[in-house]
Protein backbone atom coordinates (compact mmCIF):
# COMPACT_ATOMS: atom_id res chain seq x y z
CA UNK A 1 0.00 0.00 0.00
CA UNK A 2 1.35 3.32 -0.93
CA UNK A 3 1.42 5.59 2.29
CA UNK A 4 1.87 8.70 -0.41
CA UNK A 5 -0.59 10.38 -1.94
CA UNK A 6 -3.17 7.89 -0.53
CA UNK A 7 -6.32 10.20 0.37
CA UNK A 8 -8.13 7.18 1.87
CA UNK A 9 -5.59 6.85 4.75
CA UNK A 10 -5.54 10.57 5.01
CA UNK A 11 -9.38 11.38 5.72
CA UNK A 12 -9.65 8.19 7.77
CA UNK A 13 -6.92 9.83 10.18
CA UNK A 14 -8.60 12.61 10.41
CA UNK A 15 -11.60 11.36 11.60
CA UNK A 16 -10.37 9.28 14.09
CA UNK A 17 -8.56 12.22 15.17
CA UNK A 18 -11.48 14.11 15.08
CA UNK A 19 -12.86 11.95 17.67
CA UNK A 20 -9.48 10.93 19.63
CA UNK A 21 -9.54 14.95 20.13
CA UNK A 22 -13.18 15.02 21.58
CA UNK A 23 -11.91 12.70 24.42
CA UNK A 24 -8.89 13.77 24.83
CA UNK A 25 -10.15 17.36 24.92
CA UNK A 26 -12.58 16.19 27.37
CA UNK A 27 -10.48 14.07 29.89
CA UNK A 28 -7.38 16.75 30.07
CA UNK A 29 -8.81 19.89 28.86
CA UNK A 30 -5.65 21.94 27.06
CA UNK A 31 -3.53 19.70 27.03
CA UNK A 32 -5.63 16.87 25.51
CA UNK A 33 -4.71 19.32 21.99
CA UNK A 34 -1.25 17.03 22.34
CA UNK A 35 -3.54 14.44 20.17
CA UNK A 36 -3.63 16.91 16.45
CA UNK A 37 0.17 15.83 16.09
CA UNK A 38 -1.79 12.69 14.99
CA UNK A 39 -3.44 14.53 12.32
CA UNK A 40 -0.02 16.32 11.44
CA UNK A 41 1.80 13.42 11.05
CA UNK A 42 -0.47 12.31 8.71
CA UNK A 43 -0.54 15.00 7.12
CA UNK A 44 3.17 14.60 6.55
CA UNK A 45 3.29 11.45 5.62
CA UNK A 46 0.25 11.28 2.63
CA UNK A 47 0.99 14.68 1.09
CA UNK A 48 1.76 14.50 -2.14
CA UNK A 49 3.64 16.98 -3.78
CA UNK A 50 1.63 17.79 -7.29
CA UNK A 51 -1.70 16.47 -7.10
CA UNK A 52 -3.36 16.47 -10.23
CA UNK A 53 -6.75 18.22 -11.38
CA UNK A 54 -9.16 15.43 -10.34
CA UNK A 55 -7.89 15.65 -6.77
CA UNK A 56 -7.59 19.19 -6.84
CA UNK A 57 -11.50 19.91 -7.35
CA UNK A 58 -11.93 16.94 -4.85
CA UNK A 59 -10.24 19.16 -2.43
CA UNK A 60 -12.52 21.83 -3.24
CA UNK A 61 -15.62 20.52 -2.98
CA UNK A 62 -14.56 18.21 0.23
CA UNK A 63 -13.68 22.15 1.83
CA UNK A 64 -17.22 23.41 0.67
CA UNK A 65 -18.82 20.59 2.28
CA UNK A 66 -17.29 20.91 5.39
CA UNK A 67 -17.82 24.57 5.59
CA UNK A 68 -21.30 23.97 5.28
CA UNK A 69 -21.32 21.41 8.25
CA UNK A 70 -18.93 23.50 10.25
CA UNK A 71 -21.95 26.74 9.77
CA UNK A 72 -24.56 24.46 11.18
CA UNK A 73 -22.92 22.62 13.63
CA UNK A 74 -21.54 26.22 14.97
CA UNK A 75 -25.37 27.68 15.23
CA UNK A 76 -26.24 24.47 16.73
CA UNK A 77 -23.70 24.81 19.72
CA UNK A 78 -23.81 28.44 19.69
CA UNK A 79 -28.27 28.45 20.62
CA UNK A 80 -28.06 24.92 22.16
CA UNK A 81 -24.98 24.63 24.25
CA UNK A 82 -23.67 27.66 24.69
CA UNK A 83 -21.16 26.86 27.50
CA UNK A 84 -19.41 24.56 25.21
CA UNK A 85 -16.17 25.52 24.61
CA UNK A 86 -16.03 26.97 20.82
CA UNK A 87 -12.68 25.94 20.09
CA UNK A 88 -12.59 22.18 20.61
CA UNK A 89 -15.59 22.07 19.21
CA UNK A 90 -14.73 23.62 16.07
CA UNK A 91 -11.64 21.33 16.02
CA UNK A 92 -13.19 17.85 16.29
CA UNK A 93 -16.21 18.59 14.57
CA UNK A 94 -14.04 20.33 11.37
CA UNK A 95 -11.72 16.96 11.61
CA UNK A 96 -14.63 15.09 11.72
CA UNK A 97 -16.84 16.10 9.16
CA UNK A 98 -13.63 16.60 7.18
CA UNK A 99 -12.72 13.03 7.72
CA UNK A 100 -16.20 11.81 6.72
CA UNK A 101 -16.77 13.98 3.41
CA UNK A 102 -13.12 13.24 2.36
CA UNK A 103 -13.57 9.53 2.97
CA UNK A 104 -16.69 9.40 1.16
CA UNK A 105 -15.84 12.19 -1.47
CA UNK A 106 -12.87 10.07 -3.06
CA UNK A 107 -14.48 6.66 -2.31
CA UNK A 108 -17.28 7.29 -4.72
CA UNK A 109 -15.53 9.44 -6.81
Amino acid sequence: MNVRGNYLLFYTIEFLTGILLIVLCNLFGDFGLIGLLIFFLALILTAKSEPDEREIFLTYKINNWESIVIGISMAVIYFYFPSANWFYALLSISLIARGIIGFLTFKFS
